[in-house]
Parts: C-alpha cells; structure tokens; sequence
C-alpha cells in the first residue's frame, strides 16, 4: 500500500465519527408527509455519523419533485414497486421495480411516478443532512409555493431548476 493510500485511509478514518448500528423494522422510522408525497426516514445524518441518509419514498401517480442539482450530496434510487421516469442529465428513461440510479453530485436529475398506482422507492444520500430539507418542507403550513420552495432549498446546497429545464 502507497503512503499517500496509508495517510487517505487514515484521515478517513479520524474525519468519519462513529455510529452504531440501525436495525430498523418494516414500519420504523419517522413517517412525514411532504407536498404529496410521504417519506419514511429509515436512517438519519444523526444515527450515521453525517455519512447517509436513507429514505423511502411512496410517490401517488404523476408526482415527481421538479428537476434539481446537489451540489454536496450523491444519490442511489432503488425502485421497489411501480414505474418511475428518470430525468437525468439529457436522458429519460422508464424504469420499473428491481431498477437503480447512480447520481454523482452536479447532475441535474428528476423523476415522476409514471404509474397508475402509488409507485415507491429507497434512496440514500451521501454525505447525509438533506433529510433536514425535507423535514423543513413537511413542516410548512400552507404547502410552500415554488419560489419557497427554492429559498428553503439554497442552505442545503440544492438548486431547485425551473420547468422545462
């Protein structure tokens, strides 16, 4: 092994504060309602040492958050049920229950519930923290407006883009 991979693996390891495992059962977590949509925080930027976030999403049929950017944060979708199209960079595609996304940071990227049904699926976020963003959403009574919306967004790093982008 390289120094430089020596002093990286160590600096890694001082930089990530420890946590202790999660075992969560199949209706644990906060469950929250967000414009719509309901979330259930399986795991927390606080239970894992600031390292993910990990939630599962229940879309109803042709709802989809509009197109975004993270410019601190990575993302895996993993759909459980239903149909979802995926918006990322210049691609579209329809995927379906057992499908993924892979989305590095800095990629504009959206999806919509293109199924007659309630569609769900789990995503982490890397580093952890963005659930604060939805959790603050959930919270505002009445639902925000679009230009809210991207006010609530600017702190947490995340560019909310206008439609049609």
């Amino acid at each position: 092994m390289s120094e430089a991979k020596r002093k990286a693996d160590a600096m890694a390891a001082v930089a990530a504060p420890p946590f202790h495992p999660i075992l969560t059962d199949a209706r644990g977590g906060a469950t929250f309602t967000m414009l719509g949509t309901t979330m259930r925080l399986i795991a927390s930027a606080a239970g894992t040492g600031g390292r993910y976030t990990v939630i599962e999403q229940v879309t109803p049929p042709g709802w989809g958050p509009p197109r975004h950017i993270h410019s601190r944060e990575d993302e895996i979708f993993y759909i459980l049920d239903g149909s979802y199209e995926l918006h990322v960079g210049d691609e579209r595609r329809t995927v379906s229950a057992g499908a993924s996304a892979i989305l590095p940071r800095n990629i504009p990227h959206g999806f919509r519930n293109v199924a007659p049904t309630p569609s769900r699926l789990v995503f982490v976020i890397a580093p952890g923290g963005l659930e604060e963003y939805f959790l603050a959403v959930a919270k505002c009574s009445p639902a925000p407006d679009p230009p809210q919306l991207v006010e609530l967004a600017r702190p947490f790093g995340l560019t909310l883009l206008p439609p049609g982008a």
